[in-house]
């Protein structure tokens, strides 16, 4: 199936983006259309981008295909003149070594994240009124060492990877809540919330989701190096990145169709303009969440498609909003007193509703399950906001989204069952699959510095694995 039979399908009003494979033909395509590198990355968010700056930086030749009009994944900045700006999505990385390094290769300015001075009121999303805040709330320090010493035993899962033991231990897919009880850390969940939120209902939610969302790294980083965010917002890492990669990436482009075998890959992509390319490369990376619904055209062999269609996930959502007659410089947490222990909102909700250091500009973060639309999202947004006026909470504004961003899908996982049978060690074993390797979120936890060491493992794989030959040769231009 090559460019001809494209462009035909197109005119006779059919979607372009097709759930079987047919063959791609090369001759189909004019030379100028034809991209040569060693490696395709799929995907331009935080892996992606990191993957392609790393790969450039060891004489690789990268293409990056990209779905939107520009990088970033789950970074989101606005910007607002005046040297504003709100970071509504990513807000900073781990003050490690890598995450240093790799700002300071992009020449990219930072500064410690701290939090902006402010006042917190508890409020309860669901009925518009303020609450008490939840009793026994220790000092964000105390609470995060005493979570520290219950879970220091898992330090296997130190790195954000799913190494687990087999068999996998009981305690380790017991519901959230029942751990919390039997190691008496209530006075922890506030922290635990800060984190683990896109685990939906954090209580009922296996301790090993929330542990890869709120393990040691995050508590480690929080104790010890904190946390860094560019001085010019989180977008910055990705401005420069773009100005380095140029021409090669592709926006707002997505993959029809894939060719892989031990011999190299092909892919056939297509802009939002409708320009095709046929992508040659000697390796591919798939940076983006591997769900079977983002996968049509994709030439999966069984142990991928196997495993790829077992995944669950949340559904997440980022907004700012301005004209909510709320006070400066105050952040409104979501609290529900009939959630026990620590009044932990339900899904769908907002997480709170956070100053960002700008006034008159509130983020929400809004997490619902995998049925939970955009459209939904945003009237809960403004229904809470107006439910705190109505009762009179607050004194009642014109609430407008000013921007919005959609997450999903994020905190994927699988049943327990499914883990109990091995999932995570037969996800890792299809690294190398038809020239194909993986990284991102659903292979790590969903912090930036954890999957850019994670995807520097992987490129160390890829490099190894083709050491020995040369990409042009084995796509037959020697």
């Amino acid at each position: 199936m090559g460019f001809t039979s494209i462009i035909a399908r197109l005119l006779l009003g059919t979607v372009a983006i097709l759930s079987f494979v047919g063959a791609i033909n090369e001759q189909d395509f004019a030379p100028d259309d034809i991209v040569i590198r060693d490696i395709c990355i799929l995907g331009g968010g935080s892996t992606g981008t990191y993957a392609a700056i790393s790969l450039k930086d060891k004489a690789k030749s990268v293409v990056v295909v990209e779905r939107h009009k520009i990088l970033g994944g789950h970074t989101e900045t606005l910007y607002l003149g005046n040297n504003q700006h709100i970071d509504y999505g990513v807000e900073g990385v781990f003050n490690d070594e890598l995450s240093r390094k790799y700002l300071k290769r992009l020449a990219v300015d930072y500064k410690p994240l701290l939090p902006s001075a402010q006042t917190t009121e508890y409020v309860n999303f669901r009925t518009g009124k303020k609450v008490p805040p939840p009793s026994g709330i220790p000092s964000v320090v105390e609470a995060a060492k005493v979570y520290r010493a219950a879970i220091e035993k898992f330090s296997y899962l130190k790195d954000g990877l799913y190494n687990l033991p087999d068999p996998v231990p009981d305690e380790l897919l017991q519901p959230f809540g029942d751990f919390v009880k039997k190691a008496g850390i209530e006075g922890s969940l506030q922290v635990v919330k800060i984190f683990a939120h896109g685990a939906g209902n954090i209580l009922q939610a296996p301790l090993l989701r929330v542990l890869q969302l709120c393990g040691l790294p995050q508590v480690d980083s929080l104790l010890q190096g904190g946390y860094i965010t560019p001085k010019n917002g989180m977008y910055e890492v990705y401005n420069r990145a773009s100005e380095i990669l140029g021409s090669d990436i592709f926006y707002e482009t997505s993959v029809i169709e894939t060719e892989r075998s031990e011999s190299g890959i092909n892919i056939f992509v297509q802009s939002a303009n409708g320009i095709c390319k046929l992508i040659k490369a000697k390796q591919l990376l798939v940076t983006f969440v591997p769900i079977i619904e983002s996968l049509n055209g994709f030439d999966l062999v069984r142990p991928e498609s196997s495993l790829f269609q077992k995944w669950n996930w949340v559904n997440y959502y980022v907004a700012v909003v301005k004209n909510t007659g709320m006070p400066n410089a105050t952040t409104l947490v979501n609290a529900d007193p009939d959630n026990a222990p620590g009044n932990l909102p339900l899904p769908p909700f907002q997480l709170e509703l956070q100053y960002p250091g700008v006034d008159g500009y509130l983020v929400s973060k809004i997490i619902g399950n995998s049925t939970f639309t955009a459209q939904q999202a945003k009237d809960l947004i403004l229904s809470d906001l107006r439910r705190m006026g109505t009762e009179g909470t607050f004194p009642g504004g014109d609430p407008e989204i000013v921007v919005f961003g959609d997450h999903t899908p994020t905190t994927v996982s699988v049943s327990n069952i499914d883990v109990r049978d091995g999932f995570y060690r037969k996800l890792s074993a299809l690294q190398g699959t038809k020239n194909t390797f993986y990284t991102g979120l659903a292979f790590c936890s969903d912090y930036s510095s954890l999957l850019w060491a994670y995807t520097e493992t992987v490129i160390g794989e890829m490099v190894a694995s083709s050491a020995s030959t040369c990409s042009l040769c084995v796509q037959g231009y020697d």
